[in-house]
């Protein structure tokens, strides 16, 4: 059960879905041995979400990504800016 932001320096606490941003993340089955994900044993095996929330404050700034094997981690928003072309078009040019 989420319990707080998955910024580990922020202390909100999850009360809301409308607060913040919910992720959910798909998680790999866990591998017994030394069988390889690319094991036909391992083909058409389930995978689970886990879910991982950002408050308001945190999820303006940054977004909770998979890590491939290793996890999740945080990662900054990515702010979408604007072309060279699309800038250049909407310059007012002198006739």
């Amino acid at each position: 059960m989420l319990a707080k932001c998955a910024n580990p320096v922020c202390s909100a606490t999850f009360r809301y879905l409308h607060e913040g941003k919910l992720y959910g993340i798909e998680s790999k089955p866990v591998s017994f041995g030394r069988k390889s994900w690319a094991d036909p044993e391992y083909t058409g095996k389930s995978h689970t979400l886990e879910y991982f929330w950002l408050c308001s404050s945190c999820c303006c700034a940054m977004r909770v990504q998979s890590d491939g094997d290793r996890g999740i981690t945080l990662a900054p928003q990515r702010e979408i800016l604007p072309t060279v072309s699309a800038m250049e078009d909407s310059t007012p040019r002198a006739a």
